[in-house]
């Protein structure tokens, strides 16, 4: 299926919202509608479409964009991206690193933060050079079960809440040769990964918009324009920058017309729309003044 035939579908009255009150239920929903074998930008829409709630449309924009950034990945279930370490107290929770082991490495240390830490089936880790080089990080992708990993869980998050977001911690974990690559993938979900949420964000937006509502135009106008971001090389800045604020506007009508009335913990969760915003325009605006400074030359 191509992405705007998932759109399509949706607007002859497919993909719609279903109640999902716990993580265990969307994630039983994403196996039977098939998602698994989505490409990464059709799971975003297709998942946040039927997503009821905006922790739902958090984890349809994050898969897609694992899926889009790390091709290693196994066929089928979620995935985290582990990166997060505790700059608190690093000696109580040291971040990882691989040694020599005899048959390839041995992972040991820790992450601060995993999503869907009750269901994530892989674990995407980062390895970071030990000089401090963000482009020399490495990664590796394991199932989350191996031995010598433990998982723990966040009491109550209040953002997103009804994520399952955790700790993981890894003792002489063996990693095979090939399951470690350089930092390119990395680099990929950090120049996406804002791109897909918003994708999803503006899928559920879409799906929640009353019928005849001309905000329906506009939200599928933006979805086109982020679909066209995740394929470029290099981002567009200041192009990401004006799709953004048209973004912004759709989530104030979003908001204005009453569609979230019914939606759980909207008032919690409600920043997802707008998390990324102040990056996409200082980034927007470094891109204004680098242009006027070469016009100035």
């Amino acid at each position: 299926m191509s992405t705007y035939e998932i759109l399509e579908h949706y607007l002859t009255g497919d993909y719609q919202s279903v109640a999902c009150p716990t993580e265990a239920d969307y994630y039983a929903l994403w196996h039977e509608r098939g998602l698994d074998s989505m490409g990464p930008i059709d799971c975003a829409l297709a998942g946040a479409l039927l997503a009821d709630r905006l922790p739902w449309v958090f984890t349809a924009g994050y898969q897609g964009t694992l899926r889009n950034a790390f091709p290693n990945l196994k066929p089928g279930g979620w995935a985290a991206f582990a990166a997060t370490e505790d700059a608190h107290d690093p000696q109580a929770h040291p971040g990882t690193r691989l040694q020599d082991g005899p048959s390839g490495f041995l992972l040991s240390g820790c992450k601060s933060w995993v999503a869907h830490s009750r269901c994530v089936d892989q674990l995407i880790i980062t390895i970071n050079d030990e000089q401090g080089d963000k482009r020399k990080a490495r990664g590796l992708v394991i199932d989350s079960k191996r031995r010598g990993i433990s998982l723990t869980h966040r009491e109550q998050p209040g953002f997103l809440g009804s994520l399952s977001q955790g700790f993981a911690k890894f003792d002489s974990t063996e990693v095979a040769v090939s399951e470690v690559f350089e930092f390119a993938p990395i680099r990929l979900f950090g120049r996406t990964e804002a791109k897909f949420v918003m994708l999803a964000s503006a899928a559920f937006m879409l799906g929640r918009v009353p019928e005849n509502h001309e905000l329906r135009d506009r939200l599928i106008a933006v979805a086109g324009a982020l679909i066209s971001l995740i394929t470029e090389q290099q981002t567009s800045r200041q192009v990401y920058a004006a799709i953004d604020r048209e973004f912004q506007r759709c989530v104030d009508a979003f908001e204005a017309c009453g569609a979230t009335d019914t939606i759980t913990d909207y008032a919690a969760d409600r920043r997802l729309f707008r998390m990324y915003t102040n990056k996409i325009q200082r980034r927007g605006e470094y891109a204004r003044n680098e242009a006027a400074g070469r016009a100035d030359d």
